[in-house]
């Protein structure tokens, strides 16, 4: 049988730390091959990206993705960071890495709902694979 890739988008987020509850208590590591993943987007002043922002990004969304993997060490896990709009970036690396499913927590807290989730609309709109999507609450 062969492995199921799951992409889990994290941006450091508490509410995006849930998909990796709902992992490990919906899948068995042996049955899946997993991709976190951390996508940063690029700060510009004056038609510039500033190299320290850069740098400085890079290095906690690096962090990020080292401490999430750390939360699922029982699984088969790889890192990838990017920079670039989220929703692109996502979906870009789903299609070229033939994932199966992807794994998203939205915000349920009303205040937020016109504002939080932007991202996982964009990726559920136009994601060729089996979207799950985790509420906040869950």
């Amino acid at each position: 049988m062969t492995k199921k890739k799951i992409l889990i988008p994290i941006d450091g987020s508490d509410r995006s730390l849930i998909s990796l509850n709902y992992l490990k208590n919906n899948f068995k590591p042996e049955d899946v091959e997993v991709t976190l993943m951390n996508v940063r987007e690029i700060v510009f002043i004056n038609g510039m990206a500033v190299t320290e922002e850069v740098k400085d990004a890079e290095v906690i969304g690096k962090r990020i993705l080292r401490e999430a993997s750390e939360e699922i060490e029982e699984f088969d896990c790889k890192r990838e960071f990017s920079f670039g709009y989220a929703g692109d970036e996502i979906l870009r690396y789903a299609e070229e890495n033939d994932i199966d499913i992807i794994l998203m927590a939205k915000n349920t807290k009303k205040k937020f709902t016109t504002l939080v989730g932007s991202v996982t609309a964009h990726v559920v709109k136009r994601a060729k694979c089996i979207m799950i999507i985790i509420p906040e609450l869950y």
